[in-house]
This record gives structure tokens, C-alpha cells and sequence, in this order.
């Protein structure tokens, strides 16, 4: 099995305004607007022609949140 992580950020409509594996440019993308979501789920990519679903979506914005609090507090 070839797990890959893929996020995904939205705006406050919902609609996608991101999605790809790196999760530096997920932060990135989710930092531009206040209102945004970050989702990740996993992927086998086993088989690049048909790569198949193993985790569905997860909201991820609390955490990634938290920790972009936590860092601005110890600069």
C-alpha cells in the first residue's frame, strides 16, 4: 500500500479553492482568508491509474488553528 495524504482548503461557500499532497502549501492556502477550511484524507496510491479512498475527509481546521496560535505564542 502507497498512502498519500491530500488536502484540501476551502472558502466559506465550501467551494475548493485548494487541493494537492503538500502539506506547506495547504498552510499557505488556508492562510489567505479568515473563513477558510483545511480537510485532509487519505489516499492508496498504489495503482496511480485508480488511486482508492481509505480515510474520507476529516476536518482538520481546529488543529491546524491551535497550532498556528501555539507558534505565534512562543515568537
Amino acid at each position: 500500500m502507497k498512502l498519500t495524504n491530500f488536502y484540501e482548503v476551502a472558502d466559506r461557500k465550501g467551494d475548493t479553492a485548494w487541493g494537492g499532497a503538500s502539506e506547506s502549501e495547504a498552510i499557505e492556502w488556508f492562510r489567505r482568508g479568515l473563513d477558510n477550511s483545511i480537510y485532509v484524507s487519505v489516499w492508496n496510491e498504489e495503482d496511480i491509474e485508480e488511486p482508492k479512498l481509505v480515510i474520507d475527509k476529516i476536518d482538520i481546521t481546529k488543529l491546524v488553528l491551535t497550532t498556528i496560535v501555539s507558534e505565534r505564542g512562543r515568537a
